[in-house]
Formats: C-alpha cells, sequence, structure tokens
C-alpha cells in the first residue's frame, strides 16, 4: 500500500502538470451531428454485412436504392430493393468462411436534406486461408427519407485486386 501511494501522487502530479500543455492542443470538433449520423450509416453497411447483421444493414437503405458494382463484375447499375441487395448479398458473403470489409475514414458532404459519403475500402474475403481482396472507394448519396437518413445509391470502384477472384464463384456455390 505505502508504495502505491507515491505512485498515484506522482501520476496525479504529472497529470496535472500536462494539462495546461494539452489545453493548449485541444482538438477541434470534427463535422457536424449530420455529418455523424451519415457516418455510422454507411460505415455500419459493410460491418452488419461482415457480420451477417442483414437486418441492420437492409435498414441503412431507403426503398428503393441504385447499386453500381460494375468495376468489380461489368454489366450496368442496378436499381433494386434493399430486401433484394440483401438476398443478393446472402447470395455469396456466407459463403466465405470469413469476410472483413476495412474502411478508412469517411468524408461527408450535406446540401440540405441530400449528402454524398466516400470511403476508401478494403475487402478482405477468405475460404480457408485463400484470400481475395478487392479494394477501391465506396461512394454513397444519402438522402432524409422520412426524417431518417437513407442510402439512395451505394457504388465500388475497385482501383486493385488481390488474390483469387475464383473464391466469389466457390462462395456463391456454398451459399446455397
Amino acid at each position: 500500500m505505502k508504495t502505491a501511494l507515491p505512485t498515484v501522487a506522482f501520476l496525479t502530479a504529472l497529470s496535472t502538470a500536462a494539462a495546461p500543455a494539452m489545453a493548449d492542443q485541444a482538438l477541434t470538433p470534427v463535422g457536424t451531428p449530420v455529418e455523424g449520423k451519415i457516418r455510422t450509416l454507411v460505415s455500419s453497411i459493410p460491418l452488419a454485412v461482415d457480420r451477417a447483421a442483414y437486418g441492420l444493414a437492409q435498414r441503412a437503405f431507403a426503398p428503393e436504392v441504385v447499386i453500381d458494382y460494375t468495376s468489380l463484375w461489368g454489366g450496368e447499375p442496378a436499381t433494386m430493393t434493399p430486401a433484394d441487395l440483401m438476398t443478393a448479398w446472402k447470395g455469396i458473403v456466407p459463403g466465405f468462411d470469413a469476410t472483413w470489409h476495412e474502411l478508412g475514414p469517411v468524408t461527408v458532404t450535406v446540401d440540405g436534406d441530400m449528402a454524398t459519403a466516400e470511403a476508401f475500402v478494403d475487402a478482405r474475403h477468405w475460404i480457408g486461408d485463400d484470400l481475395w481482396r478487392p479494394i477501391g472507394s465506396y461512394y454513397w448519396d444519402v438522402e432524409r427519407v422520412d426524417n431518417e437518413w437513407r442510402v439512395t445509391r451505394m457504388e465500388f470502384d475497385m482501383t486493385q485486386e488481390l488474390g483469387d477472384r475464383g473464391l466469389a464463384a466457390q462462395a456463391m456455390e456454398r451459399a446455397k
């Protein structure tokens, strides 16, 4: 007990002495509450899908959403319901042993009831020790719908691909 008291006194003195220096380097606020809500909304989508929490992911979207994965799969952007999107994701994601969609910082621009957001993403997909990694950026259009922010458009722009794309076909087969 005697050794703890001097340690506590030392740490208290140290933190008190450091407080003025830290006050000079105070963090400035980053963003607005609306921007925070939008960052949370769009960040929740890949995390929810990685965790198989499809209901949470589905609630992030407006009643109709444009999904653009053309840089990954080709074709054209698709307009669909959130339920249809979850069905599509359930047709591949559970076929991987693990997924991790790591997002970089999310930037948000708000204009009234409309907003855009974007973030770097490194999307890791494993079957066993085999890995497929599409890397690029997500772009989201977000709109206030019934007083709640909802994603109306989501685009993945792939800039790099590492690993074995063939794992996607295996995952689709395994997810059946």
